[in-house]
């Protein structure tokens, strides 16, 4: 594999995707929890049997300006399966999203600071081996989903788009109704309605076909400042992460969404929260954390708790000793539960 490493000031190195082949690299001298424990674990992603990880580790060989202070990150994406793992590294893609064909897609090409986006969207062919799909051009995207008919959304900082198979339609402040450019996530719901969470003067926007309808914050409860992170539950709840102008109004930064009412989730464990997921059996998952600060400044996490809302209720997830680690990300299947840590990923039978 060719690669051409750019620094950045933050998270990962960017490498050239256009000249990468399939990789080889399963292990058999290795397990996969030894291979990422020096990792931090940002997603984990299941998809028939198969665990994707998504992870970045220190670069101790990459070159540091002297303006620069953060240390250097590679990125590498890890798939995970009973025949072993293999691994790309370091990468530029993100962790893969599948369609409703079982196909998976990943984005890749460009890393723009201060947000990961991407203007190449390629099919998977196997790791390391990616077939290119859609160029965006000047239109770059943070993620991307598809609705029933397989029709790819994209959404980011410069708008949204819209993929049908042969025209990309971006849309923007020039040419919609967008009240700003800039969002926080895009989920589709099992009716086929677009939720898409704009920033703090955009509201969150709801296409229905062609009919676009904003609901402006001001009319969802709790003085919210903007929503992000939307995931749809099995049941077609629509479930945003809430960042307030005074969280003592919530007492709750999840707040879920059934069509007609709105409804603050309150969890009970953690300052805030640090990320809600949906695994594959379709349970939410929030993962909070305490924080304090080092005598120079710096925030640090203090702690971290897990809880999961099942059957109407939330209930307390006993993650043992690594609740002094730092908890990114979670997923889980039948048997197990995959929980990414800033030093490694640690897995839970059920």
């Amino acid at each position: 594999m060719k690669t051409q490493i750019k620094h950045f000031m933050v998270f990962l190195l960017a490498v050239g995707l256009s000249s990468c082949e399939e990789t080889d690299n399963f292990q058999k001298d290795l397990t996969y929890s030894e291979y990422l424990n020096d990792k931090s674990i940002h997603l984990i992603r299941i998809f028939n049997g198969d665990i994707w990880v998504s992870s970045t580790n220190v670069c101790d060989t990459c070159y540091v300006a002297p303006q620069n202070s953060r240390v250097p990150l590679t990125a590498q994406l890890t798939r995970i399966n009973n025949s072993g793992f293999d691994y790309e590294e370091p990468t530029n893609v993100s962790a893969p999203v599948a369609d409703n064909r079982g196909n998976l897609y990943v984005s890749g090409n460009l890393w723009q600071y201060p947000y990961e986006s991407r203007n190449k969207l390629f099919r998977v062919k196997a790791i390391g081996k990616y077939e290119l799909v859609l160029e965006t051009g000047d239109f770059y995207f943070d993620d991307f989903a598809f609705d029933r008919n397989n029709n790819i959304w994209f959404h980011g900082h410069e708008g949204i788009a819209f993929y049908n198979g042969s025209d990309l339609k971006v849309y923007d402040t020039s040419n919609s109704m967008l009240p700003t450019n800039i969002n926080h996530g895009l989920a589709i719901g099992k009716d086929g309605i677009v939720w898409v969470a704009l920033d703090h003067e955009g509201g969150l926007l709801k296409i229905t076909g062609d009919k676009w309808e904003f609901i402006p914050y001001a009319n969802i409860p709790g003085n919210i400042s903007y929503l992000s992170n939307p995931i749809v539950d099995n049941e077609n709840n629509i479930w945003f992460r809430v960042s307030t102008l005074n969280r003592t109004d919530t007492k709750s930064d999840i707040l879920r969404f059934d069509g007609r009412d709105w409804y603050y989730e309150y969890i009970g464990h953690g300052d805030y929260t640090r990320a809600m997921e949906i695994d594959s059996e379709g349970i939410i998952w929030v993962i909070t954390f305490d924080m304090e600060y080092s005598h120079e400044g710096y925030p640090i996490t203090k702690s971290s708790d897990i809880t999961y809302y099942q059957d109407e209720a939330w209930t307390n997830f006993d993650i043992g000793d690594i609740r002094n680690t730092e908890i990114f990300t979670l997923n889980a299947d039948s048997k197990r539960i995959y929980i990414g840590t800033g030093k490694g990923m640690k897995v839970i039978e059920k």
